[in-house]
């Protein structure tokens, strides 16, 4: 039932047309877009349609051809065809860009490659480096105490040689 009322709202619209600077607009009260078509049927024809066509909101159907059809299908496979050439062109340009950008983006990524290696190789003769006073500090402190230790050892000796 919604689908009948739907049709039936739409036809209303079609039918209430009215002119403005020479092009029909529909009762949306916006003015239509001039839109080119690029289907196989159609290509490189003009049309108007309703701003509301594409909304969610407020769904509009007006629709009129701008110009007249091609008459002859030998016409219309030839400016599809160049259109497609065209668009594949523009990809192919497209294409070339995306690909300097990604030699130099590859260039820019070896050069930070390299540069973090040399940083990685810095930070493990650092690591090395720490790990070598580390070792000469606990020797020091081993042999501070084994120091310590024999005075002490001594002063008993000392001590206990006197006493006896």
């Amino acid at each position: 039932m919604s689908a009948s009322s739907s049709n039936a709202r739409n036809r209303l619209q079609v039918a209430r047309l009215f002119v403005k600077d020479d092009v029909n607009n529909c009762d949306c009260y916006v003015q239509p877009k001039e839109r080119t078509c690029w289907k196989l049927t159609n290509p490189s024809r003009h049309f108007w349609n309703c701003s509301n066509n594409l909304t969610r909101l407020r769904k509009c159907d007006y629709f009129e051809w701008k110009d007249v059809a091609l008459e002859y299908d030998y016409y219309k496979n030839l400016i599809y065809s160049m259109k497609q050439q065209l668009d594949s062109k523009e990809d192919l340009g497209v294409i070339k860009n995306l690909r300097t950008k990604n030699a130099e983006l590859e260039f820019l990524l070896s050069k930070e490659k390299s540069l973090v290696a040399s940083m990685e190789k810095g930070l493990c003769d650092s690591k090395k480096s720490i790990r070598m006073y580390k070792l000469l500090v606990v020797f020091l402190v081993i042999g501070y105490l084994m120091f310590v230790l024999f005075n002490w050892c001594s002063c008993i000796f000392v001590s206990f040689v006197k006493s006896a």
